[in-house]
């Protein structure tokens, strides 16, 4: 989505995909993974950023030669589900304090550029008419605990270029750094669930660990039943040796990115998923509630079936506390929130060159959590730097509540 949005295409790599991804606002206007310039709603990590990873990649439009492959790694055995019941730590770490606002951020404002050529969003051939889907079904089941998704976390979305595509790497790299949770690309709706390899491999050695898996995937909404039913297999799907993923969070995007959105069509999609989470949250990427977004984009509608919403806050060049704050203090009226901030750069859009430094890191997550939220997780995996890296591991975010019989408030503190 955005005012132009950069076009990401569907890239998936092999073995997993990429991440549609959605940027914050510049002035006020949240941008998000699109094709789309950078006036507003939301740009994405394009098939520029795919080209220079790694990774070989598939888009829409022209396949470029598949990857083998990396070794299947025999991991070892794990729980059926990520163990959340230790016990908590009876000394934690102090929350560091909140640094204060930044009047400006290294490399903003970005120089003039010259946007590229626009190229239409890819988007399914067949639209099923708003007069042939089902009536949304009501709201169903008590609210899931939010432990999966509390603390910090970090997004995958090409698999091969994230620690060699090495489950037990990522695991092992993940509890270094102090996250509690990442974030996996499975699904979509061209090619329905077709992360069960990877899963096989990340889940298990995840929950050895003691982290846990979101999985999510892009549903574009014109044939939202159908978009639920390879969700539903994905929420289904089990290793094995037992384990599951531990939560699902669809990327619900704009016409930007080639979505037939529509308040009408996230619920009827959503009312079909939320039945299949026993116990799992279901939380809905999202657009930053921006002026803009709050008056054109259907949280309300969502808000009923989803346990929480999680904001995609890319800040730029705006003062990412201030992004944060207006993150959770709209969003977290409707339902908890876990926010999702910036690890990467907007150079090749044009943008701010620089990647965001600690001290902008660690305002984001301070006020943030400061303001109640969950969690924080960052897009994306494969291009933190080793500042971004310290900066993570250095701030302390663990779950508040390790028992996941034990629901959270709205505002991330237990019943």
């Amino acid at each position: 989505m955005s005012l132009r949005p950069r076009r990401l295409t569907r890239e998936r790599t092999v073995p997993l995909s990429f991440f549609v991804v959605l940027l914050t606002a510049m002035g006020g206007l949240a941008v998000v993974a699109a094709a789309t310039s950078r006036d507003g709603a939301s740009i994405q990590r394009t098939a520029a950023r795919a080209a220079a990873a790694a990774t070989p990649t598939l888009t829409h439009r022209a396949a470029t030669p598949a990857v083998s492959r990396s070794a299947t790694h025999a991991p070892a055995p794990a729980p059926a589900q990520v163990n959340l019941a230790a016990a908590p730590d009876p000394t934690p770490t102090p929350v560091p304090p909140v640094p204060g606002p930044l009047a400006s951020l290294a490399g903003c404002p970005p120089p003039p550029s010259t946007p590229g050529p626009y190229v239409p969003p890819w988007h399914p051939d067949h639209l099923v008419p708003d007069a042939q889907l089902p009536a949304p079904q009501p709201a169903s089941g008590p609210a899931a605990p939010l432990t999966a998704i509390a603390g910090k976390g970090l997004w995958v979305w090409k698999y091969g270029a994230t620690e060699g595509g090495n489950a037990t790497a990522i695991a092992s790299r993940a509890v270094a750094g102090g996250l509690n949770q990442v974030w996996v690309r499975v699904g979509d709706s061209p090619d329905g669930f077709y992360g069960a390899d990877e899963l096989a491999q990340v889940v298990p050695a995840a929950h050895a660990r003691g982290l846990s898996v979101i999985a999510w995937g892009f549903p574009y909404l014109y044939d939202p039943v159908a978009d639920a039913a390879w969700t539903n297999q994905i929420l289904a799907w089990r290793s094995p040796s037992g384990d599951r993923v531990d939560g699902f969070s669809p990327d619900i995007e704009t016409a930007s990115e080639g979505v037939a959105l529509s308040a009408l069509r996230t619920s009827v999609y959503l009312s079909l998923v939320r039945p299949a989470r026993d116990g799992r949250p279901l939380v809905a990427t999202v657009y930053p509630p921006t002026d803009h977004w709050m008056a054109n984009y259907p949280y309300a509608a969502m808000a009923p079936y989803v346990d929480a919403f999680a904001p995609m806050v890319y800040w730029e060049c705006r003062d990412p506390g201030d992004a944060a704050n207006e993150a959770v203090s709209r969003l977290a009226a409707m339902k908890p929130v876990h926010v999702i901030g910036q690890a990467f750069s907007f150079g090749d859009v044009g943008g701010r060159i620089n990647q965001p430094s600690t001290t902008e890191l660690d305002r984001f997550m301070g006020v943030s959590r400061q303001d109640g939220a969950v969690g924080a997780s960052f897009w994306v995996w494969q291009d933190v730097n080793p500042e971004e890296w310290n900066a993570l591991t250095a701030y302390p975010w663990s779950p508040p509540d390790p028992n996941p019989a034990r629901p959270l408030t709205a505002h991330g503190a237990p019943h």
